[in-house]
């Protein structure tokens, strides 16, 4: 489906007011998800300048592949919680959430 067909079709189904917290939502959740990898690649970095370790030895350590050490560093990973909770036990770290208003 065309993109100017959908947008059509979104019309029809939602009206305006609709489409607009549908979106503030989306970017709302995008918003999110970049805080949180960021905040976790930045963990990895900090344990590997503490550490004095290398790439290979992060990858060893974390016992996950290199491509997906990769995105994480990058901050492309779509990461679950038990990922999150395997990362931060490796850094001997209780990660914490903090909520802010937007």
């Amino acid at each position: 489906m065309k993109t100017k067909s959908f947008d059509k079709y979104l019309e029809k189904r939602l009206n305006k007011v609709e489409i607009a917290k549908i979106e503030t939502q989306a970017k709302l959740e995008k918003e999110a998800l970049a805080s949180l990898q960021k905040d976790i690649a930045k963990a990895l970095d900090e344990y590997m300048a503490e550490e004095k370790i290398g790439f290979n030895e992060l990858v060893r350590r974390l016992d996950i592949s290199p491509t997906q050490v990769v995105k994480i560093k990058n901050r492309e990973a779509n990461l679950t919680l038990a990922s999150i909770a395997h990362i931060f036990a490796l850094l001997r770290k209780k990660p914490h959430i903090v909520f802010k208003e937007k």
